[in-house]
């Protein structure tokens, strides 16, 4: 009996010394000596749990096909355990195939239902997926069970996020920002949130919240400054600019931006100077053309800005063109080319009738011909007709028309 029971043990024995061996070596990440010592005992005793360890020691060589190869053989071997298949998911990961990751961990979790870390493993396979519907049931039910884990809710508050139930979402990454959280999409997605909720306050606040934490940081500070970009407050935005184009090589977007902020704050020769750079990169922006033929406007340089605004129309979408115009029109009436002012002006307004200040500047242009008073008075009364006598120069029109009358009854 004795004699029976001593070759398991030995065995038992050997495998034990030999795994604890393996085990060491991994801790010691001495993972090349752990793989040769491997594959020499798999070629003799081949077993579900040496092909995970391999595949375990060839991920962390960043060898994932290897990896692959040898869980895939631990799974075929043993089919129940969860921990092979989760693993096989992690190097498929590795490898980029999000798809087979996710199909893993799907099998892993119904060999373990109630694994949260499964449940989490599989959304993330599906963000890379950009499966956000799925990933957010994922998280969701994680979020039943484990309401306060800030791992779980930030991945949460972002598949809201992505699945636009922004209510949810703010909730989650206001909660995360109460607690200073160190993830910086905590910060940058909540301002990006209220952005899109016109909530230009909040999307201030959470973009200064996250610099109190990561101060400087490029991602915020350009994210502060579209903010104020986007809501028209251009002098507020200038300064967040400046300090991440002085640390940052800026895209043309930004310098356009920039540019376009130094001009509302009458820093007409800085606004050329940077908008230049975005001119000399590509010549076919309308939005470039047109602030700097308003900057050089601005200068009395008024060669260069016609120039610049009839680049701009050849350049510009209809949605700018009528903006143009009306500016070319102005141009050319400082340089007395009347007619062409004229021509500029009727261009505007047959681009967009609802320009009826249009119609004044039309009158006061033709005003400037001494034989044209005529014409000038029909556009008077047109523009008091079609804006009202509420319209900004409504009072200007009428005392114009009645001395007009006047000098046209002399004139008879």
């Amino acid at each position: 009996m004795f004699r029976k029971l001593i070759l398991p043990v030995l065995v038992f024995a050997f495998f034990s010394g030999f795994s604890q061996n393996i085990d060491q070596l991994m801790l010691n990440r001495d993972y090349e000596q752990a793989l040769q010592q491997l594959d020499e005992e798999l070629a003799k005793n081949p077993s579900a749990a040496l092909y995970f360890k391999k595949g375990v020691v060839c991920e962390k060589l960043m060898d994932f096909e290897t990896a692959v190869s040898s869980l895939k053989l631990a799974c075929r071997v043993d089919s129940a355990e969860a921990v092979y298949r989760e693993e096989l998911g992690e190097a498929c990961l590795g490898m980029g195939n999000s798809t087979d990751a996710a199909a893993c961990f799907r099998e892993a979790l119904n060999l373990k239902p109630g694994s949260l870390r499964l449940k989490g493993k599989l959304a993330q396979a599906y963000i890379n997926l950009k499966a956000w519907n799925d990933a957010y049931v994922c998280y969701q039910e994680i979020h039943e069970t484990d309401s306060i884990n800030p791992y779980f809710n930030r991945y949460f508050a972002y598949t809201a996020y992505r699945t636009n139930r922004m209510k949810q979402a703010v909730d989650l990454y206001e909660t995360l920002a109460a607690q200073q959280n160190r993830d910086l999409n905590v910060y940058l997605n909540l301002a990006a949130i209220y952005n899109k909720a016109e909530n230009k306050e909040a999307a201030v606040t959470a973009c200064a919240r996250g610099l109190l934490i990561f101060p400087g940081h490029p991602a915020l500070l350009v994210k502060q400054a579209e903010t104020y970009f986007q809501h028209k407050d251009y002098a507020a935005a200038l300064p967040f600019y400046a300090e991440y184009i002085a640390m940052n090589d800026s895209s043309r977007s930004v310098l356009k931006n920039y540019g376009i902020c130094l001009y509302f704050s009458q820093q007409e020769e800085d606004a050329l100077h940077v908008l230049g750079k975005c001119y000399q990169e590509t010549v076919n922006d309308p939005i470039v053309n047109f602030y700097m033929g308003a900057a050089y406007k601005k200068l009395k340089q008024f060669p260069e800005s016609v120039g610049f605004f009839k680049l701009a129309i050849e350049t510009a979408t209809p949605f700018y063109l009528a903006e143009i115009y009306h500016h070319l029109g102005q141009v050319y009436g400082w340089q007395r080319e009347y007619q062409l002012s004229i021509e500029a002006y009727r261009e505007a307004m047959r681009l967009d009738p609802e320009k009826l200040e249009l119609l004044f500047e039309i009158a006061t242009t033709y005003e400037e011909f001494d034989f044209q008073k005529t014409i000038a008075l029909h556009y008077y009364r047109d523009y008091l007709k079609q804006a009202g006598e509420q319209a900004r120069n409504a009072a200007y029109a009428l005392d114009r028309i009645k001395k007009i009358k006047e000098e046209l009854f002399f004139e008879e």
